[in-house]
């Protein structure tokens, strides 16, 4: 037994029989901070009833040092616990800061990193953790660094710097292989693993390689829950593949790993999954199994959105296999939900797979009937599939006729070069000469074009989010602050809107970040179209985005708001998930104060009373 580990089992013995039941002495403190630090993973209760002692005994002995140490895991263990995490840093990083312990700063700025996520606020989340990767490095402590290059790139990776993030996490895979720290190593491991099973990446044999030695390290450093999430993802990358026996094999096992887990939502969703990935190769009698399977738990759970959707699945599987009846049963009870919640992209569908079962039954009053409402939906939806092939079509064109001018660029510069190398064959010294000077004034000519080009392009790259296409966070705020100039001028009220998705991590982790990156252009499209020519979106980071109002009363605002959140709630999402639902949270702000930051904190505090009060809902504030 190493000797570190055996000084910490003897501090253990140690303090089993006396630190609970007596106060801890001042030149103990340190050991029992230790020893609460070791064990904070494997046995919390002990450890918090060891650090509560630490506490008490630093009233009387307030280390500086000591205060930081236990004020950092006291934030480790309220990352779930925000407000607690938030006091716990209020006095850690004072104390860090006057002990000059620039490693401990690290770990407690990447701490706040780490909470500040799990508040919604990602950017500042980011902030952190570069600035904790710069403090590590400037107190020259490694496993700081690691902890929060691997918290960098997690962050990275889910807004889509997938570049950025593959380099961070594979520094931290490189240093905590060095520091022998095996499950971060994996956990580094995992994280790049799935920026090569993103969609932007679609490296998907690698990532396959990669979650085949998660699941085996997983296993041998006995992390049961992680191995599962390994194998979903095995699964779902192979199904993305396309090699759906490997995906039905991994789901499989994750399955097995769940049920032995009780992870009892984890079940439900891999069979759902499972049961669609069945019905893929034309297996509807097995997917059938698994969808009564997850039918029944979401019952239990009194999930009805879930529900909706397993009827439906359901339905879809009963009518493959001839089972007419209980197919329009399911349907059924699936439209109902559907049409209570005014969702007419799931109705389409459904109304679909009802007009098939009455045609196969040979009812065609009903077969016509359904296919009539088909039709009409179809036509519907007709105008905002219209919408997005124009636009889509727009940019393709633009990018042609750039892709065009660029070519005939191309070939007016090497006629030019034949030219000039003709004249230079065929003429004397002193023409050559004036060629050569031609040729350096074109090459000067040619150099400023790019010149331009790259300046007007680096311009617009920092002025544009590059996931969405729309003005990025500087660019917005740009914006806003002219707007309200402009309204404190013409002495009119000023408008803005904050919103973000609604339960969007969700969204990431059921079905990866390519699934996310497509919600997030789909919602900052549709919200594009939505406003008024005179407004202007912006990408505040993550799934946050804020809207400037431009002339607008209060009862337009509230109008524009709802007409977003409408939109939003009608995206079809079926090709990530059939009866995925998608909605926004929106804070809307009437104000004749004129302070952008003011409004933007106003606005944003609207929007998180919607979310409060039960999401896709709007809330309206006026000064």
């Amino acid at each position: 037994m190493p000797h570190s580990l055996r000084l910490a089992c003897a501090i253990f013995v140690s303090l089993a029989g006396t630190f609970t039941a007596r106060a801890i002495e001042p030149a103990d403190i340190a050991k029992t901070l230790n020893e609460a630090e070791r064990i904070h993973a494997t046995d919390p209760s002990r450890s918090r009833t060891l650090l509560d002692g630490v506490n008490r005994a630093l009233v009387a002995t307030p280390d500086p040092r000591l205060v930081a140490r236990t004020k950092l895991l006291e934030c480790t263990w309220a990352t779930t616990d925000r407000p607690a995490a938030y006091r716990a840093l209020a006095v850690g990083l004072p104390a860090a800061e006057r002990a000059g312990d620039l490693g401990l700063q690290a770990k407690l700025v990447s701490c706040r990193g780490v909470t500040l996520l799990a508040d919604g606020r990602d950017r500042e989340a980011e902030t952190d953790q570069f600035a904790a990767v710069t403090l590590a490095r400037r107190g020259k402590d490694p496993l700081a660094e690691a902890d929060a290059l691997w918290h960098l790139g997690e962050l990275q990776y889910n807004r889509g710097a997938m570049a950025d993030a593959l380099a961070n996490l594979q520094s931290a895979y490189r240093m905590n292989e060095r520091l022998g720290r095996q499950k971060q190593r994996l956990d580094a491991l995992a994280g790049i693993a799935n920026v090569y099973a993103d969609a932007q990446v679609a490296q998907y044999d690698r990532a396959i390689e990669y979650y085949h030695q998660l699941a085996t390290g997983y296993a041998q450093y006995g992390q049961p829950n992680d191995v599962a999430d390994t194998l979903f993802n095995l699964g779902a990358t192979n199904e993305t593949k396309g090699d759906l026996p490997a995906a039905e094999g991994h789901y499989r096992d994750a399955l097995a790993a769940f049920e032995k887990l009780k992870r009892a939502d984890d079940i439900a969703y891999t069979k759902r999954a499972l049961g669609s990935s069945l019905m893929k190769q034309s297996r509807a009698q097995e997917a059938l199994v698994q969808f009564n399977a997850a039918l029944a738990f979401y019952e239990r759970d009194g999930n009805d959105n879930d529900i909706a959707h397993t009827h439906q699945f359901r339905g879809m599987a009963y009518r493959r296999l001839g089972r007419f009846t209980e197919a329009l049963q399911d349907l059924a009870a699936a439209r109902a939900y559907y049409e209570k919640e005014k969702n007419i992209r799931f109705i389409d569908k459904n109304v679909e797979e009802a007009a098939l079962v009455y045609a196969q039954l040979g009812d065609w009053r009903n077969a016509y009937e359904f296919r009539t409402r088909h039709l009409k939906i179809q036509q519907e939806l007709a105008g905002v599939r219209r919408d997005e092939l124009s636009s889509r079509l727009r940019v393709e064109f633009d990018a042609g006729k750039k892709e065009q001018e660029n070519r005939a660029l191309a070939r007016e510069n090497k006629l030019r070069e034949t030219t000039l190398h003709e004249a230079q064959r065929n003429q004397q010294l002193q023409r050559i000469v004036i060629a050569l000077t031609a040729l350096l004034a074109i090459a000067l000519a040619v150099l400023f074009w790019r010149q331009v080009a790259n300046t007007r392009r680096v311009r617009n790259m920092a002025l544009t989010d590059e996931l969405t296409q729309l003005p990025n966070r500087r660019h917005i705020l740009d914006v806003l602050d002219a707007a309200m100039e402009d309204a404190k001028r013409h002495r009119r009220p000023a408008a803005v809107i904050a919103f973000d998705i609604d339960r969007f991590k969700r969204i990431n982790d059921t079905h990866g970040h390519a699934a996310g990156d497509t919600v997030l252009r789909a919602v900052a499209q549709t919200c594009k179209i939505a406003l008024r020519p005179i407004d202007q979106i912006g990408r505040i980071g993550g799934e946050e985005f804020l809207i400037v109002l431009l002339n607008a009363t209060s009862e337009q605002a509230f109008e524009i708001a709802e007409r977003l959140r409408t939109a939003v709630e009608n995206l079809d999402f079926s090709s990530i998930e059939e009866g995925l639902r998608v909605t926004i949270s929106l804070g809307v702000w009437i104000t004749e104060d004129y302070e952008p930051h003011a409004a933007i904190a106003a606005a944003d505090s609207l929007l998180y009373r919607a979310k409060e009060s039960g999401r896709n809902r709007i809330e309206l504030g006026i000064a």
